[in-house]
């Protein structure tokens, strides 16, 4: 029992065959793969789940009574409930009280999915810290402007003079607005409370706010799987982030005939997120039919200043920054008429003591 919850911690698939080609045990990564169970398997040959022809046996056959195992890259699987996967296979021999084979897979698409989790967590702090530099850059003068307006001001109560007033409070006025602005900015360096939530509340709460003012040939469209857990997770920190996508999501599509843009959530058993594995995430997905973001942009669109439209560039570095702080992490693919920004929320509980699990 040990060793099989060990095995089930693993990211990489590993399925045992008795010496006839019969499924003796899957582990939880490659039941995933294969969308069934080790039970629904066990005792049937390989042929009854893998079309015989997408193995090459006798290369396997023969590797195996030279050498002893095999290695196999970009295996192209046809399963007999119609998946198909691309896979790097290997296999050994193990002797116990009989002959097993055991086989491990991983997905050649893994490897650049973690380089590019890498990326977008360098970029994440990268984004972070200039964000926390312009911030304060911006804030200092400002102050210094409304105080100067504020002296101005109380001069000119003095002499009754109403223009300079009125032009003193446009000055306050919109050095506050600034003010607010860049506080929004450092919001992504501020711990957020973390709360028992619900992710489809938050949901709810982005799709309520961009109905506002919505473009008429945009529609909104809501995907949700209701049997998701509440967690612990900041909330108000989760509804920037995906607030920040969706926005982006309808700037993108405004000069679009007709439009969808749909928020979707599922549940992902024994995901990795930054190379650690979670029992359970959330993903929080926002799909949009727009023209795609630009090849050229793709690489550094979450750092700050980046943006293919007349906007700031700020919204999907503080998204990831916010993200991330909730140990989760934004990730994207974007083609024309399909882009999807994927938000991954690792579903941690907390006991009685106030641990986290």
């Amino acid at each position: 029992m040990q060793t099989e919850r060990l095995l089930d911690n693993l990211s990489t698939a590993i399925i045992a065959f008795d010496a006839h080609g019969r499924f003796i045990y899957l582990n939880q990564a490659a039941e995933k793969a294969f969308s069934t169970s080790s039970k629904v398997l066990a005792g049937k040959r390989y042929s009854y789940f893998i079309a015989s022809d997408s193995l090459p046996i006798t290369k396997i056959v023969e590797a195996l009574r030279q050498n002893g195992q095999f290695i196999l890259d970009n295996v192209q699987l046809k399963l007999l409930n119609d998946k198909e996967l691309t896979v790097d296979l290997c296999g050994h021999w193990f002797q116990a009280e009989q002959p097993y084979l055991i086989v491990e897979w991983q997905d050649p698409n893994n490897l650049p999915h973690r380089a590019q989790s890498h990326d977008l967590s360098k970029q994440s702090q990268v984004s972070e810290r200039l964000l926390q530099k312009l911030a304060h850059e911006i804030k200092n003068p400002l102050s210094g402007i409304r105080g100067a307006a504020q002296l101005l001001a109380s001069e000119s109560k003095n002499s009754q003079n109403n223009n300079i007033t009125e032009f003193t409070d446009i000055i306050e006025q919109e050095t506050s607005r600034l003010t607010q602005l860049v506080d929004r900015m450092l919001l992504s360096t501020h711990k957020a409370t973390r709360v028992d939530m619900n992710i489809h509340e938050v949901t709810e709460r982005v799709l309520e706010l961009s109905n506002i003012n919505l473009p008429s040939q945009i529609e909104l469209q809501r995907d949700y799987d209701p049997s998701l857990p509440n967690f612990f997770c900041a909330p108000d920190s989760v509804y920037q982030a995906i607030l920040n996508i969706t926005q982006n999501a309808i700037e993108a599509c405004a000069s679009q005939h007709e439009a969808t843009i749909t928020l979707r959530t599922r549940a992902l058993p024994r995901h990795t997120i930054n190379d650690k594995q979670y029992s359970l995430t959330v993903c929080v997905q926002v799909e949009d039919n727009g023209p795609g973001i630009p090849q050229e942009l793709q690489p550094s669109i979450f750092f700050p200043l980046i943006s293919g439209r007349n906007s700031s560039g700020l919204g999907l570095g503080i998204a990831q920054s916010l993200i991330q702080q909730q140990q989760g992490l934004i990730e994207f693919n974007s083609t024309p008429e399909k882009t999807i920004f994927s938000v991954y929320l690792p579903v941690i509980h907390v006991n009685s003591q106030g641990q986290h699990s």
